[in-house]
């Protein structure tokens, strides 16, 4: 990726908590998720699905972007110049939360910011080849509750060049519903913060994709998490679930309402196709007409090469077709002998190949 192709784009996540081993342990029950040692750093833990990487851990207590930005869910968006993206963030009245720090293994450089209204958001200038990980279908959405949606947009217009392409009108104390992307492209929404939501309510909340989410709701609950929303539909007809995890870090949980039932439907579709395939149905077809030999020698040279049967029908075929174009009208009775005749021929081809 290049370094003009990563601004605006959410290329990497990490959980900051208290436990690291009771949080991995709730997202393993929940989405199936693993954890797993860094390449680059062996002190830096990641969790990971069937495709790898998705996201890193940060200990409270032990790690210095942990400590500052607290229990979250951190969030990095790449942008191709991290000095002077920060220079930006400074004349917009945002600061610095942690400096810029260097990404071990040479994969690029970091900072993490706070917007003008206490958003925390992390920067991230990936080294040349890097594009980052854990991004989409992982990651479904990243919504942001500000004061003033507006203004805060206009603040990271200017760092990560996102404009408001759509909005929908919510009503209550949500307003309106400010959809924003880079280009044609939405890559996640802002509303006005309601006034309910608790102090610790994440600025910046992410939805992570699930199987099922009346499934995954409750296995949250069932792994020490509590449901704070839903679940209830969204606009598009998928369904959302807020949860917070054991260690109190709020998420939401994005997908189909039920994966259960539709699970099974896969494999039967599998099978169906297997057993409509033309191989099987040949094989059948090849056993049926060395039957009527009485010698056992004939039936195994045609199970051994049953691509000889085929070309000796295809020649049959060939042979019966160009009979009727001399003959005109009498197509139906040279087609009824063409079938006769094919079976004789099939009993000599074992014979030639001798």
């Amino acid at each position: 990726m290049s370094s003009v192709e990563v601004l605006g784009k959410f290329l990497w996540h990490e959980l900051l908590t208290t436990d690291p081993g009771a949080s991995a342990g709730f997202y393993s029950k929940v989405l199936g998720w693993n954890t797993q040692l860094s390449e680059g750093a062996a002190d830096y833990t990641m969790l990971a699905n069937a495709a790898g990487p998705v996201a890193g851990v940060r200990p409270v207590g032990q790690d210095p972007v942990a400590d500052k930005a607290g229990p979250n869910w951190l969030t990095y968006v790449g942008v191709p110049d991290l000095l002077a993206a920060l220079v930006a963030v400074e004349a917009g009245a945002g600061r610095v939360v942690h400096p810029v720090t260097e990404v071990p293994g040479g994969g690029g450089r970091y900072a993490v910011i706070a917007d003008p209204q206490g958003g925390i958001i992390g920067l991230y200038e990936p080294a040349a080849g890097v594009s980052g990980g854990g991004s989409a279908p992982v990651w479904q959405w990243h919504e942001l509750t500000a004061e003033d949606p507006e203004a805060a947009l206009r603040f990271y217009k200017t760092i990560f060049g996102w404009d408001v392409i759509g909005t929908h009108a919510m009503g209550g104390d949500v307003g309106t519903y400010y959809l924003f992307g880079v280009g044609t492209t939405q890559m996640g929404g802002a509303y006005r913060r309601p006034a309910h939501l608790p102090p610790g309510w994440p600025r910046w909340l992410v939805y992570l994709a699930a199987p099922g989410v009346v499934a995954a709701a409750e296995a949250a609950k069932a792994a020490g998490g509590k449901l704070l929303n839903g679940p209830h539909q969204v606009p598009g007809g998928n369904w959302i679930a807020q949860v917070a995890d054991p260690n109190g870090v709020p998420v939401a949980l994005h997908g189909p309402k039920e994966a259960a039932a539709a699970a099974p439907k896969a494999p039967a579709r599998v099978k169906t196709k297997a057993v409509a395939k033309p191989a099987p149905k040949a094989k059948a077809k090849v056993k049926a007409k060395p039957k009527a030999k009485a010698k056992s020698k004939t039936k195994a040279k045609t199970k051994a090469r049953p691509k000889v049967k085929a070309k000796v029908k295809t020649k049959a075929k060939a042979r019966s077709k160009a009979k009727p174009k001399t003959k005109g009208k009498s197509k139906a009775k040279v087609k009824t002998k063409a079938k006769a005749k094919p079976r004789k021929k099939a009993r000599k081809a074992p014979r030639r190949g001798k």
